[in-house]
């Protein structure tokens, strides 16, 4: 499922990548109306679902009437301030798939956002792990083994669960599949987290390996989920 966030904030943005990424939903955001509609008559951005930050009424019930000549047409989410029933109807009868009342709650946001979907067009599009593929330079991983021997190696893939990563020759003896890792740390740009997994692959002859997540703190979700954003959004 593909989601466009349209909010001129980015702490708003901020709280839709860690829900929506590490549930398998891509997410692209535009700070403003005619942004979003630009993009999307470029196609450059595509969604199942727009999420719409309600910032002035009028531009929004404009933003709905116009949404309407797209093809196909996407589930309109509003995040907004509720001031009677009779808006809620106001919107319902311009097309409005479900609200997210502000102030925002981050655990309501995956739930408002499938059911709206579900409601309009029935099984939402199944969901896949999100997941970026790096360049040489862009992410490091680093972790000990038990013997203290510090192995380094370039992060090929990520995602929320897991990394696939190269490594040299040096450490080929040094670690092995099945490991336990206490402590990984990883080194995306300019950021940096810290995280629990286990070596669930490792290819000598290939000198690639494959770490799967077991243990994530909310700064590990936030970093990975910000840098897949990054990445794969517009």
């Amino acid at each position: 499922m593909r989601v466009l966030l349209v909010s001129p904030s980015r702490m708003v943005r901020d709280i839709f990548i860690s829900e929506l990424i590490p549930r398998g939903i891509t997410l692209s955001w535009c700070e403003n109306i005619n942004d979003a509609l630009g993009k999307w008559k470029e196609k450059k951005v595509f969604a199942d679902v727009v999420v719409l930050e309600v910032i002035s009424k009028y531009d929004a019930v404009s933003f709905l009437s116009l949404i309407r000549e797209i093809s196909p047409r996407p589930v309109i989410v509003l995040y907004t301030e509720i001031h009677s029933q009779s808006e809620v109807y106001e919107y319902l009868k311009l097309g409005v798939g479900g609200f997210l009342q502000k102030p925002l709650v981050a655990k309501n946001i995956f739930t408002v956002v499938v059911k709206a979907y579900e409601n309009f067009k029935g099984a939402p599009p199944e969901r896949q792990v999100v997941r970026v593929q790096l360049s040489e330079g862009e992410g490091v991983v680093e972790f000990f083994n038990s013997q203290g021997v510090k192995i380094i190696g370039n992060i090929l893939d990520l995602s929320v669960g897991g990394l696939a990563f190269s490594y040299t020759s040096k450490y080929e003896n040094h670690f092995h599949q099945g490991d336990n890792l206490q402590k990984i740390r990883l080194i995306l740009k300019e950021e940096e987290t810290f995280l629990k997994g286990t070596v669930k692959l490792k290819d000598d002859s290939k000198r690639i390996s494959v770490i799967l997540f077991t243990e994530l703190n909310p700064d590990a979700i936030q970093k990975i989920s910000k840098f897949i954003f990054y990445q794969t959004s517009v």
